[in-house]
């Protein structure tokens, strides 16, 4: 908690214009591990502390969506549908709440209607109770299956735009995508700063600009904490009147991931603002947070270094650590400068997209593949013949020119709603791959290969038909501690009936 107070807030008296309740949205279990921990919290994990989450206060716990779906069902064989259900059960007063990438959901393919609607009608009859939806492009044509399934079955929506920094992401540009975002029928209207680039001189004139853009409308800011900025950020917002602001608690806080909840809620308090969270049970959540990360050798979080090369690359916390894990794999983690600045020239040559999944994902291949080949545009894969296409939304800017005509042949880009372009895909899934134990099952199955999915439903199956969440691995992390204390020579453990002894 080293990040000083802005300038004005230690000791300054509260003031009665402000306005006097500020919700906190956590994003412990959801961002804050897929930020700093590649996205690898297990359901005992979540499980173990939610319950007394739902007693602090927040206005709302993010739970799953981003990378949460792909890792659950790819990596950890746990159905992300089910950690829904379980962590509701617990979780009986705080909103729990889903964020998906409108047409392209939780991976990145552009879904048809039916797909999408019942994804938002599921996510409700499991517990969800909050969406966070946003367009990777902030093309708002590509929100509306989305919004319009959410007002008709009564699921609150809030409707992000995504921050970015070019001659394009003017505070007028954000204004009139925030319009849109009201005229379409959302609840709330966000600010996603997936790459931490707001800055506080930035803060002061973009959400003023917002405040009255919007209206009554709720304003949410959404900033990690990449360039160090964000906690300052956040307490701007709170002051200039943004009405709901994302953290997370310190052990999965600061760097790639989000100011931590204990700084901005004492700083908050200290500038005459209410936040409802009880700050007494922060150090004990902090502490248990603290416990996973050991149990599972994770690392905890640490104010990064302003970088001005962020402002460049503009790469987001989710996608950073996996772009490093994925340059170790091929054998040039030692060149990740060249690709972080390669991407800054895609990017501009690009149009400027926002860096966020899944067009960040684009623009990063196409740097690796100029890195390791020496030659820019040698290899250009589908997705970003399809971008230029517009096949994924209309690109913010224009992309230049010599490569929109290599890229596209002469085609005309398409400009329509994504969405409307792709055929059904319910019925031919279940069809050829049914039939399904749920439509929970049908959409895993939709949105993943059989190679990747048949995994998870065997391991269910084996587990009589109802998944159940692994326990913590305490006996290799009991052994790991044994081992660091030569000392001890007699050690019992009981839990219930069951009583062990060893000595040595």
């Amino acid at each position: 908690m080293s990040i000083p107070a802005p300038d004005g807030a230690a000791g300054a008296p509260p003031s009665p214009k402000r306005r006097k309740h500020i919700g906190i949205i956590d994003t412990t279990v959801r961002d804050g591990h897929q930020s700093l921990w590649a996205t690898r919290m297990r359901n005992w994990a979540i499980l173990g502390y939610v319950e007394q989450m739902d007693r602090m206060g927040f206005k709302r716990i993010e739970l799953v969506g981003g990378a949460v779906f792909d890792v659950a069902v790819r990596y950890l064989k746990e159905d992300p549908w089910e950690r829904i259900r379980l962590v509701r059960q617990k979780v009986r007063r705080t909103p729990l709440q889903l964020v998906e990438r409108g047409q392209s959901l939780f991976t990145f393919q552009v879904f048809p209607d039916d797909v999408v609607a019942l994804t938002i009608r599921r996510a409700q009859a499991n517990g969800i109770g909050q969406l966070f939806t946003y367009d990777s492009l902030n093309d708002v044509q590509n929100l509306t299956t989305v919004v319009e399934t959410a007002r008709a079955i009564g699921l609150p929506v809030s409707g992000m735009f995504v921050f970015s920094i070019s001659p394009v992401h003017t505070d007028d540009y954000y204004v009139e995508v925030s319009k849109q975002l009201v005229a379409l029928g959302v609840d709330a209207v966000g600010l996603k700063d997936p790459s931490g680039l707001l800055t506080p001189e930035r803060t002061r004139t973009l959400v003023p600009a917002l405040r009255q853009a919007i209206g009554d409308v709720p304003l949410e800011v959404h900033s990690h904490a990449l360039s160090g900025l964000a906690p300052q950020c956040l307490l701007e917002a709170a002051d200039l009147g943004a009405d709901d602001l994302y953290t997370c608690i310190s052990p999965l806080a600061h760097g790639y991931s989000h100011p931590p909840t204990e700084w901005v809620v004492h700083h908050l308090e200290r500038r005459g603002f209410e936040t409802g969270v009880d700050r007494a049970m922060l150090p004990d959540m902090a502490a248990y947070f603290t416990r996973v990360a050991e149990i599972e050798r994770r690392p905890l979080g640490k104010p990064a270094e302003y970088d001005p090369a962020l402002f460049e690359h503009q790469i987001p916390g989710g996608m950073i650590t996996n772009l490093i894990n994925q340059l170790r794999e091929l054998g040039i983690a030692e060149r990740l400068d060249d690709v972080l600045a390669e991407i800054s020239r895609v990017r501009v040559d690009l149009g400027y997209p926002p860096m966020v999944s899944p067009v960040s994902q684009y623009v990063g291949t196409l740097a690796v593949l100029h890195v390791l080949q020496g030659e820019r545009y040698k290899t250009i894969p589908l997705e970003v013949t399809s971008y230029a296409l517009g096949l994924y939304g209309r690109p913010p800017g224009r992309i230049e020119p010599n490569l929109l005509d290599r890229l596209t042949r002469g085609k005309e880009p398409y400009g329509g709603r994504i969405g409307a372009r792709v055929p059904p895909l319910l019925d031919k899934v279940r069809a050829e791959r049914g039939p399904f134990a749920s439509d929970d099952d049908l959409l895993i199955a939709c949105y993943y290969a059989p190679e990747v999915y048949n995994p998870l439903f065997e391991a269910r199956a084996q587990a009589g038909g109802r998944y159940e969440p692994p326990q913590p691995p305490l006996v290799s992390h009991l052994l790991r501690e044994l081992a660091k204390r030569p000392d001890l020579r007699h050690v019992q453990v009981q839990l219930g009936k069951l009583k062990v002894t060893a000595s040595r």
